[in-house]
């Protein structure tokens, strides 16, 4: 992996307009950014203290997501291991993830539907569905414990859609028991709804797609999730689509 991506530290990171220069903004702690190819590090002295400066693509995530380019103290980050994630480094709790740790899970389900024949825009399209419901968290309700309301990584409605599926004794939390489940939806096409975008596309024809991740993100939003106010929603998920295909590309 050539391009290094990285993440802000617990206490977060400013991001300046030049080596030493005008703060910009603050990440957040765990936001994620990459190394801009062809632009050399600086070493440069700030408040008496020499640190290696490095120019960045950071993404600020809150409400919105804001991004963008700037200068980030390079010793003050994490860098992401090019190592490709196992099901054991898989992150899953009732609480929102870090953007480092959403990193993980994608990567893992990027990987897990590669090996199933997705096609990668597909798998991007789905990724940035599933950042809106559930933070890319299989442990995620949308209300603790309330079975009639989401769960899971397309937050499931009712989750008893999903839960009562599984086979008894079955960790509803498990990555791939959800994975498994989606593509049980595929092949017996279910929870998705053709007629809600044009022109109809079915639920296995999107997973082997080529169109942009951006054409294909609108479609799960609109045939899968169909959440409220779904106008608003699609581009604030092909905005999550767009980070997610540039991401994963460095792991590619």
């Amino acid at each position: 992996m050539a391009t290094k991506v990285r993440y802000a530290p617990s206490g977060g990171l400013n991001v300046r307009s030049s080596a030493a220069g005008t703060k910009i903004l603050a990440l957040n702690a765990g936001d994620l950014m990459y190394d801009i190819a062809g632009v050399a590090e600086v070493t440069k002295s700030l408040n008496g203290v020499s640190y290696i400066w490095t120019k960045v693509h950071y993404y600020k995530v809150g409400t919105t997501t804001q991004e963008g380019d700037g200068w980030i103290t390079k010793s003050n980050t994490t860098e992401i291991s090019a190592t490709a994630p196992s099901k054991s480094d898989v992150y899953s709790s009732n609480s929102s993830l870090k953007q480092y740790q959403q990193l993980t899970n994608a990567r893992y389900i990027y990987n897990y539907l590669k090996k199933k024949g997705w096609s990668s825009n597909a798998i991007y399209a789905m990724l940035g569905n599933m950042e809106k419901e559930s933070y890319l968290n299989p442990g995620c309700w949308e209300e603790t414990n309330n079975t009639k309301l989401g769960y899971g990584l397309t937050h499931w409605t009712p989750a008893t859609k999903y839960i009562d599926w599984l086979s008894k004794g079955a960790d509803k939390s498990d990555i791939d028991n959800q994975l498994s489940r989606i593509l049980y939806e595929v092949s017996n096409n279910l929870q998705w709804t053709s007629k809600l975008h044009s022109p109809a596309m079915s639920f296995a024809d999107f997973t082997v797609s080529i169109k942009a991740p951006s054409v294909l993100s609108e479609y799960f939003t609109r045939c899968y999730e169909n959440p409220k106010n779904v106008n608003s929603e699609v581009p604030l998920r092909q905005t999550n689509t767009a980070k997610w295909h540039k991401l994963l590309g460095f792991f590619i």
